[in-house]
């Protein structure tokens, strides 16, 4: 089929549309649904009209015929937001090292055994970290062909834990950087039944706070970085990422203090050990919950108790607190509860101190955010999580939120990047095998020159198409 014949089986269609219309004029949800499916199936059989040509192209291709020779010619299939495109795909032996390509795929950035397009499994990411896996593979159940939900969830738990970060054009120049952090409690699983838990630790940095109306505040240019980062070496990675962060982004010459804000957990505290020139700020809203705690056991007096907690903490007095403590401890049975009381407040003192005295904090809305980022998805309802897929989703998530949706896609295409390098320079697959720098530049630009002289046999293709392509073949 040509573009002309895939133009004409549409115009018919649309006829045929218009005919079914008049007729029943009643059934216009028909009508529009008609519409749609023809639409996307016209849609699809032109990205196989494209591919096809494209393989035909290099069939026919002398500069080809001289470094590659056809081995077999097969066909695959691609799950896009159009629907099933299935297409010819030519194999080839490399002359020289005997290696089998296939160089349609690399041209058009796709690894082996991938069963997604890129804008499909874009779509299915987004779709998988707002809703449920369910939901995402519905949304890509297009013309009677149905998607798995455990599809989706190995795409998931495919992304790269080393995300693409950009670096800035100039380092910005500020004297004061926020930290605020918190966790979220993930139900586990494993092979279908409950789990232990795990911890979802979110982390994010930004310049302050600015009031936009009354009573709320939005934060200045934010960066979240999280996931399951259990044990220490692991907290350590994840504040050695902050830092790394804070490095490529601003002056740390000109960097006078980072307040590092929570609720005093001790995976927080080690934060001030890897960020430069840290301090720590302790929760506001966590101080409330156990003076309330402690004050409640007082019972007819808890609001006395809880004006003496508050005074005595704004005047810097430790010891008056601890009386205060002694005389509740007295009063009630529950030493269990005056011990953590007593260990978070003075445990916490110059923490707390801060976050009253310092003029440059600007509070803590760790708890917010924690719920916003993480929780909506993954423990506000009743669900269970593998390690892998709770890691993923979080740092998914994350993502999402410094970067945005139309992001999802460079996501997407930098995972793809690192299978395909791997495949020029090992032949396996996979992402966590070394893959040696050398090696895959040699291979890269006898792989670019060849793709160059190829596209001046492509008839029909302009200059402009051609620098395009040359782009996008640099990135593979």
């Amino acid at each position: 089929m040509d573009i002309v014949s895939l133009l004409e089986a549409f115009a018919n269609g649309l006829f045929k549309i218009s005919e079914d219309f008049f007729e029943h004029p009643d059934r216009f949800s028909d009508i529009e649904k008609a519409v749609a499916d023809l639409s996307t199936k016209t849609s699809a059989d032109f990205m196989v009209l494209l591919l096809n040509a494209l393989d035909d192209s290099i069939r026919s291709d002398v500069i080809r015929k001289g470094r590659f020779i056809i081995q077999r010619e097969r066909s695959r299939s691609l799950i896009s937001t159009q629907g099933d495109v299935t297409f010819k795909h030519t194999l080839f032996k490399e002359r020289d090292t005997g290696k089998t390509r296939c160089l349609l795929d690399e041209m058009i950035g796709l690894p082996d055994h991938e069963r997604f397009s890129a804008l499909a499994e874009a779509k299915a990411l987004y779709e998988a970290q707002v809703h449920s896996y369910k939901h995402a593979a519905d949304s890509l159940s297009i013309g009677g062909k149905t998607v798995s939900k455990v599809a989706v969830m190995n795409k998931v738990h495919g992304i790269t834990q080393e995300l693409p970060e950009p670096e800035p054009e100039e380092k910005k120049k500020l004297k004061y950087l926020y930290i605020e952090a918190d966790e979220d409690h993930i139900h586990g699983q494993r092979n279908g039944e409950p789990a232990t838990g795990m911890i979802g630790k979110l982390v994010y940095l930004h310049e302050g706070k600015e009031d936009v109306c009354a009573g709320k505040r939005i934060l200045i240019s934010p960066h979240y970085l999280g996931g399951i980062y259990s044990g220490g070496d692991r907290n350590r990675q994840l504040w050695e990422e902050v830092q790394d962060y804070i490095e490529s982004h601003y002056d740390t010459k000109y960097l006078k203090t980072v307040y590092i804000s929570g609720d005093g957990a001790s995976w927080i505290k080690a934060g001030t050990e890897y960020i430069y020139k840290s301090v720590l700020v302790q929760d506001r809203f966590h101080l409330m919950k156990y003076i309330n705690k402690a004050a409640n056991l007082m019972l007819d007096e808890k609001d006395i108790a809880k004006g003496k907690f508050y005074k005595n903490i704004y005047k810097d007095k430790p010891k008056k607190v601890r009386k205060l403590l002694a005389k509740i401890r007295k009063s009630t049975d529950k030493d269990s509860v005056v011990d953590d009381v007593e260990n978070y407040i003075l445990g916490n003192w110059d923490a707390i101190q801060r976050a009253f005295h310092d003029k440059h904090v600007q509070g803590c809305s760790a708890e917010g955010h924690v719920s916003n980022v993480y929780s909506e998805r993954m423990s506000s309802r009743p669900m269970g999580w593998s390690e892998t897929g709770s890691d993923r989703m979080c740092r998914l998530r994350c993502f999402v939120k410094n970067h945005g949706e139309s992001k999802i896609i460079d996501l997407v295409e930098y995972r793809r990047s690192r299978l395909l390098a791997e495949q020029l320079a090992t032949g396996k697959d996979g992402i966590d095998i070394p893959v040696p720098r050398a090696h895959i530049s040699s291979e890269k630009r006898r792989t670019m020159a060849y793709i160059e002289r190829l596209q001046a046999t492509i008839p029909g293709l302009t200059v402009r198409k051609k620098l395009a392509i040359r782009e996008r073949i640099s990135e593979i």
